[in-house]
């Protein structure tokens, strides 16, 4: 199924104050369209303390056990709340420099090295979390992180409904050298389904090589998933574009961190204590629910006649920290405001400028709103969904 009709109207991009009603955009491979996507939500993890307040309660730790067989591998999988721990920055105007824990700063992800001995088998404790956003249908998702050096674990970013309806960026820490690595992007068939889990060797796993390591540094890691593909890229460089088993159903995105002593994949368990840092998540995406989507359309129309997308910056280069200049390169784009109670991008202490970093509106006219609105209402004459249009992403010509 195609994306959408795209819409024959010009756009025009200039500096404005974010008035974003319209959605957000993102620029599609075709070079030709970008992609409109209603919903939002950024997570600025270098500066959150309390995951469940100051992020709006958006990600919950899991905690569960999961046997040998149930995790496909020698040892289960025990996810425990314990294990996903907050590390912000000490200052709200910084970012770069230790978390108040020490280590590196952000939300961690612990895979410990020691196992638990459960009636025979060994269960190893990991972490995960699960946005509290499940009806996520097609977006644009991108994470900052810094996965550990120590093998022996999987870290996952990854949209989950159930399998195959899964979208996957794998970092395995038995592939990632210190000058280089490894991603493993997978989109599960049918086939993959039966088997239980992904092998090495799956047609379905691109095992794409990367000309940085994901343990030195923080990096950006990110999908675009659209109706007809999905392209994956780290660091703002498009690795590779799956049009194969592109789910079409909503879920949620989870992060985690995990081992279960599988030598084809994540290999272990760790023979210490490993951690994965994630400095942010931003997710651009269009809702399932019908009347989420109809709030969108009317917040489109109400807000300054409708006449406001937001294009979503690409992050060209690593958002790292720890490099000398890291206080800029870490600072990257959000839209929200008043995230981790802090105005975004973070306040600047006295004495101080402020980064120079542009921000970009696009004046719309209208048009995107009733273009939206008269279409879904051929789709209702049709039988279909009012509001199918939104969620498949509605594209608009570049500017």
């Amino acid at each position: 199924m195609r994306a959408l009709v795209p819409l024959l109207a010009a756009v025009t991009l200039a500096s404005a104050l974010q008035d974003c009603s319209c959605g957000y955009m993102v620029n599609t491979t075709d070079q030709e369209y970008y992609a409109v996507f209603t919903e939002i939500f950024e997570t600025d993890f270098l500066h959150v303390g309390n995951l469940k307040k100051d992020t709006g309660n958006s990600w919950l730790p899991q905690s569960y056990d999961h046997s040998p067989e149930a995790s496909h591998g020698p040892c289960g999988k025990l996810a425990g709340v314990e294990n996903v721990k907050t590390n912000p920055i000490h200052n709200a105007w910084d970012w770069t420099g230790p978390g108040i824990h020490g280590q590196d700063p952000g939300l961690q992800l612990w895979t410990e090295h020691g196992f638990t001995d459960v009636s025979s088998y060994c269960m190893i404790p990991i972490a995960e979390v699960v946005s509290t956003r499940d009806d996520i249908l097609y977006g644009s998702f991108r994470i900052g992180l810094k996965t550990s050096a120590v093998n022996g674990t999987c870290g996952g970013f990854y949209f989950y409904l159930n399998k195959p309806a899964e979208i996957e960026m794998e970092l395995l820490s038995k592939s990632n050298q210190k000058s280089a690595g490894f991603v493993q992007l997978v989109v599960p068939s049918e086939e993959d389904m039966q088997r239980g889990h992904m092998k090495h060797d799956s047609p379905d796993v691109d095992a794409h090589s990367l000309i940085f390591s994901p343990t030195t540094d923080y990096n950006e890691f990110r999908f675009d998933w659209l109706p007809d593909r999905i392209d994956f890229y780290a660091n703002g460089e498009r690795l590779s574009t799956v049009t194969d088993n592109v789910p079409n159903s909503p879920g949620s995105l989870r992060i985690s961190h995990w081992s279960n002593g599988d030598d084809d994949w994540s290999g272990g368990p760790p023979k210490e204590d490993a951690v994965m840092t994630v400095s942010y998540v931003k997710a651009y995406f269009n809702s399932s629910e019908p009347d989420n989507t109809q709030a969108s359309l009317m917040n489109c129309r109400d807000s300054l006649g409708g006449e406001h997308a937001c294009r979503i910056p690409d992050q060209m280069k690593p958002p790292g920290l720890l490099a000398p200049d890291g206080n800029q390169t870490a600072q990257t784009h959000f839209f929200q405001r008043n995230m981790s109670g802090l105005v975004t991008p973070a306040p600047i202490p006295p004495k101080h400028s402020r980064g120079s970093e542009r921000r970009y509106g696009s004046g719309i006219g209208g048009v995107l709103y009733w273009a939206m609105a008269i279409a879904a209402g051929l789709f209702t004459f049709h039988g279909f969904n009012a509001f199918r249009l939104l969620h498949v992403g509605l594209r608009i010509r570049a500017p």
